[in-house]
Protein backbone atom coordinates (compact mmCIF):
# COMPACT_ATOMS: atom_id res chain seq x y z
CA UNK A 1 0.00 0.00 0.00
CA UNK A 2 1.55 3.53 -0.83
CA UNK A 3 1.58 6.06 1.18
CA UNK A 4 2.35 9.92 0.80
CA UNK A 5 4.42 11.78 2.38
CA UNK A 6 5.97 15.51 2.62
CA UNK A 7 9.79 16.15 1.90
CA UNK A 8 10.74 19.99 2.84
CA UNK A 9 13.85 21.39 1.95
CA UNK A 10 15.66 24.72 3.17
CA UNK A 11 18.84 26.58 1.64
CA UNK A 12 20.22 29.68 2.01
CA UNK A 13 21.68 31.61 -0.30
CA UNK A 14 24.61 34.01 0.85
CA UNK A 15 26.17 36.39 -1.50
CA UNK A 16 27.68 40.00 -2.18
CA UNK A 17 25.26 42.93 -4.17
CA UNK A 18 27.69 44.84 -6.36
CA UNK A 19 25.78 47.76 -7.79
CA UNK A 20 28.10 50.89 -9.60
CA UNK A 21 27.64 54.03 -12.07
CA UNK A 22 30.11 56.14 -13.42
CA UNK A 23 29.81 59.71 -15.25
CA UNK A 24 32.53 61.24 -17.34
CA UNK A 25 33.15 64.77 -18.51
CA UNK A 26 36.32 67.34 -19.35
CA UNK A 27 36.94 70.24 -17.65
CA UNK A 28 36.94 73.34 -20.16
CA UNK A 29 40.03 75.65 -19.02
CA UNK A 30 41.42 78.18 -21.10
CA UNK A 31 44.64 77.88 -22.59
CA UNK A 32 46.21 80.98 -20.86
CA UNK A 33 49.29 79.66 -19.73
CA UNK A 34 51.35 76.66 -20.84
CA UNK A 35 49.35 73.38 -20.56
CA UNK A 36 51.72 72.23 -17.82
CA UNK A 37 51.47 75.84 -15.67
CA UNK A 38 47.84 75.18 -16.09
CA UNK A 39 47.68 71.21 -15.36
CA UNK A 40 50.23 72.41 -12.36
CA UNK A 41 47.68 75.26 -11.21
CA UNK A 42 44.49 72.74 -11.43
CA UNK A 43 46.49 70.25 -9.35
CA UNK A 44 47.46 72.83 -6.40
CA UNK A 45 43.55 73.52 -6.60
CA UNK A 46 42.38 70.28 -6.21
CA UNK A 47 44.98 69.17 -3.51
CA UNK A 48 43.90 72.67 -1.69
CA UNK A 49 40.19 70.65 -1.87
CA UNK A 50 41.31 67.36 -0.37
CA UNK A 51 42.30 65.39 -3.93
CA UNK A 52 45.56 63.10 -3.65
CA UNK A 53 47.80 61.37 -6.14
CA UNK A 54 46.01 58.12 -7.34
CA UNK A 55 49.61 57.09 -7.36
CA UNK A 56 51.77 58.31 -4.94
CA UNK A 57 55.15 57.33 -7.16
CA UNK A 58 53.63 60.17 -10.32
CA UNK A 59 52.90 62.94 -8.66
CA UNK A 60 51.82 64.64 -11.61
CA UNK A 61 48.89 61.57 -12.70
CA UNK A 62 45.51 62.07 -11.54
CA UNK A 63 44.05 63.15 -8.28
CA UNK A 64 41.54 61.73 -6.74
CA UNK A 65 39.26 62.02 -3.61
CA UNK A 66 36.87 58.96 -2.19
CA UNK A 67 34.27 58.96 0.41
CA UNK A 68 33.34 56.66 2.82
CA UNK A 69 30.21 56.02 0.74
CA UNK A 70 32.06 55.06 -2.12
CA UNK A 71 31.93 58.02 -4.27
CA UNK A 72 35.29 58.59 -5.57
CA UNK A 73 35.97 61.67 -7.80
CA UNK A 74 38.90 61.29 -10.42
CA UNK A 75 40.53 64.52 -12.20
CA UNK A 76 43.68 64.35 -14.30
CA UNK A 77 45.03 67.88 -14.57
CA UNK A 78 47.04 67.18 -17.83
CA UNK A 79 44.00 66.61 -19.35
CA UNK A 80 41.08 67.60 -17.52
CA UNK A 81 38.93 64.66 -18.13
CA UNK A 82 36.50 63.86 -14.49
CA UNK A 83 35.59 60.90 -13.84
CA UNK A 84 33.37 60.33 -11.05
CA UNK A 85 31.82 56.75 -9.78
CA UNK A 86 29.73 55.40 -6.92
CA UNK A 87 30.24 51.74 -6.00
CA UNK A 88 28.48 50.16 -3.27
CA UNK A 89 28.41 46.45 -2.25
CA UNK A 90 25.75 44.68 0.29
CA UNK A 91 26.03 41.53 1.89
CA UNK A 92 23.05 39.65 1.82
CA UNK A 93 21.58 36.35 3.15
CA UNK A 94 18.71 34.68 1.95
CA UNK A 95 16.42 31.75 2.59
CA UNK A 96 13.71 29.92 1.66
CA UNK A 97 11.63 26.60 1.79
CA UNK A 98 9.87 24.70 -0.45
CA UNK A 99 7.77 21.26 0.22
CA UNK A 100 6.91 18.57 -2.28
CA UNK A 101 4.74 15.54 -1.52
CA UNK A 102 6.16 11.86 -3.05
CA UNK A 103 4.58 8.87 -2.73
CA UNK A 104 5.83 5.74 -0.95
CA UNK A 105 5.94 3.48 -4.41
CA UNK A 106 8.28 5.54 -6.32
CA UNK A 107 10.86 4.80 -3.73
CA UNK A 108 14.37 5.90 -2.82
CA UNK A 109 14.74 7.23 -6.36
CA UNK A 110 11.40 9.45 -6.50
CA UNK A 111 12.58 11.21 -3.05
CA UNK A 112 15.84 11.85 -4.61
CA UNK A 113 14.68 13.51 -7.55
CA UNK A 114 12.27 15.09 -5.57
CA UNK A 115 14.68 16.63 -3.51
CA UNK A 116 16.69 17.55 -6.15
CA UNK A 117 13.97 19.33 -8.10
CA UNK A 118 12.64 20.67 -5.16
CA UNK A 119 16.13 22.23 -3.98
CA UNK A 120 16.52 23.23 -7.63
CA UNK A 121 13.64 25.19 -8.11
CA UNK A 122 14.16 27.04 -4.39
CA UNK A 123 17.54 28.38 -5.95
CA UNK A 124 16.59 29.39 -8.58
CA UNK A 125 13.81 31.38 -6.66
CA UNK A 126 16.50 32.70 -4.27
CA UNK A 127 19.02 34.02 -7.32
CA UNK A 128 16.10 35.50 -8.57
CA UNK A 129 15.26 37.58 -5.67
CA UNK A 130 18.87 38.53 -5.32
CA UNK A 131 19.14 39.83 -8.97
CA UNK A 132 15.93 42.09 -8.06
CA UNK A 133 17.89 43.25 -4.98
CA UNK A 134 20.66 43.80 -6.78
CA UNK A 135 18.75 45.85 -9.66
CA UNK A 136 17.29 47.82 -6.95
CA UNK A 137 20.92 48.63 -5.38
CA UNK A 138 22.24 49.92 -8.38
CA UNK A 139 19.14 52.34 -8.55
CA UNK A 140 19.65 53.52 -6.07
CA UNK A 141 23.40 54.21 -6.70
CA UNK A 142 22.35 55.70 -9.85
CA UNK A 143 19.76 57.99 -7.94
CA UNK A 144 22.45 58.71 -5.67
CA UNK A 145 24.90 59.68 -8.12
CA UNK A 146 22.81 61.92 -10.11
CA UNK A 147 22.11 63.90 -6.77
CA UNK A 148 25.76 64.12 -6.16
CA UNK A 149 26.68 65.59 -9.65
CA UNK A 150 24.51 68.82 -8.91
CA UNK A 151 27.30 69.61 -6.07
CA UNK A 152 29.88 68.50 -8.06
CA UNK A 153 29.28 71.05 -10.75
CA UNK A 154 29.52 73.74 -8.34
CA UNK A 155 32.41 72.47 -6.78
CA UNK A 156 33.91 71.96 -10.24
CA UNK A 157 33.11 75.57 -11.36
CA UNK A 158 34.32 77.16 -8.41
CA UNK A 159 37.70 74.98 -9.07
CA UNK A 160 38.11 76.22 -12.95
CA UNK A 161 36.73 79.86 -11.64
CA UNK A 162 40.16 79.74 -9.47
CA UNK A 163 42.20 78.34 -11.27
CA UNK A 164 41.86 80.92 -14.59
CA UNK A 165 41.93 83.66 -12.11
CA UNK A 166 45.03 82.46 -11.12
CA UNK A 167 46.25 82.07 -14.50
CA UNK A 168 45.42 85.52 -15.26
CA UNK A 169 47.12 87.23 -12.40
CA UNK A 170 50.47 85.08 -13.68
CA UNK A 171 49.65 85.85 -17.91
CA UNK A 172 49.26 89.60 -16.94
CA UNK A 173 52.61 89.91 -14.33
CA UNK A 174 54.13 88.40 -17.23
CA UNK A 175 52.86 91.26 -19.67
CA UNK A 176 53.56 94.17 -17.03
CA UNK A 177 53.81 95.48 -13.63
CA UNK A 178 50.59 94.59 -11.70
CA UNK A 179 49.06 97.74 -10.28
CA UNK A 180 45.46 96.46 -9.09
CA UNK A 181 43.61 93.55 -8.45
CA UNK A 182 40.25 93.22 -7.80
CA UNK A 183 38.15 89.91 -7.37
CA UNK A 184 33.97 89.17 -6.95
CA UNK A 185 34.09 85.49 -5.99
CA UNK A 186 30.38 85.73 -5.74
CA UNK A 187 30.36 86.87 -9.46
CA UNK A 188 33.46 85.26 -10.83
CA UNK A 189 34.93 88.26 -11.86
CA UNK A 190 38.36 89.64 -11.39
CA UNK A 191 39.68 93.02 -13.02
CA UNK A 192 43.59 93.42 -13.07
CA UNK A 193 44.71 96.74 -13.94
CA UNK A 194 48.14 97.08 -15.94
CA UNK A 195 51.73 99.15 -15.75
CA UNK A 196 52.49 98.21 -19.44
Amino acid sequence: MSRAYRIEVKECLRTTLKGEDRVSTRLELLDLLPRDQMASLLADELAHRGFVPTNPTQPHGPLARAREDGLVVEIDPRSGEVVVRLERERETELEGGKIGITDTDLGKRGELDLTRKLRADLLKELEETARKQSSQLQREVTDQLERELGDLRIELDQVVNRVTVEALKRKAAAMGRIKEISENPDAGAVTIVLEV
